[in-house]
């Protein structure tokens, strides 16, 4: 699992935790959204280890599942919903 899949818990843990019992908007966006480019980071482990920008700038284009950094639409209405019941609760 390796870091980036222990960081992408720690994101689901964080969006649980500031959706249902300490009720805070902008944390439980950051947690949803964190573990969705954790989850990205599972999937190419080589970004981790870029030395320099250009060589992330390669190792990005050649990468797969992009829309797990710009969200899923999963992912957008997991935050509509947080974001929803924090506002009616």
């Amino acid at each position: 699992m390796g870091f980036a899949g222990l960081m992408g818990l720690i994101g689901i843990a964080l969006g649980i935790r500031h959706t249902f019992f300490e009720q805070s908007i902008v944390p439980s966006i950051a947690g949803i959204s964190s573990a969705s480019a954790m989850y990205y980071l599972v999937r190419n482990p080589k970004i981790l280890m870029a030395r320099t920008f250009d060589e992330f700038g390669a190792l990005y284009d050649a990468s797969r599942d992009k829309k797990y950094l710009w969200g899923t639409p999963l992912c957008q209405s997991l935050i509509f919903l947080a974001v929803l019941y924090i506002l009616l609760v």
